[in-house]
């Protein structure tokens, strides 16, 4: 498993691993493959493996973020131009096709490509042939084409922003990256490959996760995905002041946000009370207790939940689960 950079080659999520076994198969093959998830699910990481995993990993990766493409620059930044061709064309260049041959063309953010403009792409895909702005004898392309959307074909097709006639030749080679929410099972194992880069990368060590922030991180939304996780991750284990990620550090704003989990709000409840309790009585258990007025059994099993566990690289494979 290498969950470090937000891909586990290991997975017990059959969503995910469904995934991967997608991955291996196109990497195999030349054909346009098309990358669907939900923001920050790793639809980049895909790419890179696709990419690396091919015949094609010794040639260029070619990464272009289709959101930022003026539509009266398409074809002279994907096609190339000759010098002089138009006004300011001061040099020949070759494009992003020319600049992907013998490797891999990655097309992110797709959803936001101009309908009109998608039959161009679509006839560079079917022939493998381009024409260069002022150039009268086409081109051949020898580059592989990835792309990434962050909203369905099929949504993309319902709502207008995809031709059909591109809907059709896209449709039958995706991977569909299932969203962190739907793989929660995997979590542990993320959080712990995560946490162990980050504290690498800052510096940090004993780095580690109590029971109750696993719980919290098992029961939040996740609407960023695995992207949201390793900020939150990162932030919690830069102002760590002891390596401890608690619920606090984790989740700073939880309190505020008006549709925070139950269970969230919950554990972050218990963490802040009995530490502050913890600290009143002076880590007296008969004084704590009393003060909670809790039971010496339910006292202690919550002291439990808050003292320092052992650092990460001393937790279980899946550490923080009950």
């Amino acid at each position: 498993m290498d969950a470090g950079n937000g891909i586990m080659w290991e997975s017990g999520s059959p969503l995910y691993q469904e995934a991967l076994r997608r991955l291996h198969v196109y990497a195999r093959h030349e054909l346009t493959v098309v990358l669907e998830g939900e923001t920050g699910t790793g639809k980049e990481l895909f790419a890179q493996a696709l990419h690396e995993k091919s015949g094609r990993s010794r040639g260029p990766l070619i990464p272009v973020n289709m959101a930022g493409i003026p539509s009266t620059l398409f074809e002279s930044l994907f096609f190339g131009h000759r010098k002089g061709s138009f006004t300011g064309a001061q040099e020949t260049r070759d494009g992003f096709f020319g600049s992907a041959d013998g490797g891999t063309l990655f097309l992110d953010e797709f959803n936001s490509m101009d309908p009109d403009l998608q039959p161009k792409l679509l006839r560079v895909l079917e022939t493998r042939h381009y024409l260069s702005v002022g150039e009268f004898r086409p081109r051949k392309t020898d580059a592989r084409v990835v792309l990434a959307t962050n909203v369905s074909l099929d949504r993309l097709r319902e709502t207008g922003r995809l031709r059909e006639d591109l809907y059709f030749r896209l449709v039958a080679h995706r991977i569909r990256i299932p969203p962190l929410r739907e793989r929660l099972m995997d979590l542990p194992d993320l959080v712990s490959a995560q946490v162990r880069r980050i504290a690498a990368e800052l510096g940090r060590e004993g780095v580690s996760v109590p029971d109750s922030s696993m719980r919290a991180l098992l029961s939040y939304g996740w609407p960023g995905n695995v992207r949201e996780l390793s900020e939150k991750l990162r932030s919690a284990v830069l102002h760590s002041p002891d390596g401890l990620l608690s619920i606090p550090l984790l989740f700073p704003d939880a309190m505020k946000e008006e549709c925070v989990p139950y269970s969230v709000a919950k554990e972050k409840f218990d963490f802040d009370y009995f530490v502050e309790m913890d600290r009143r009585s002076g880590g007296d258990l008969s004084l704590g207790r009393s003060l909670s007025g809790l039971s010496e059994t339910t006292y202690r099993r919550k002291l439990r939940r808050i003292r320092r566990p052992p650092p990460l690289e001393d937790q279980k494979k899946h550490p923080g689960m009950p």
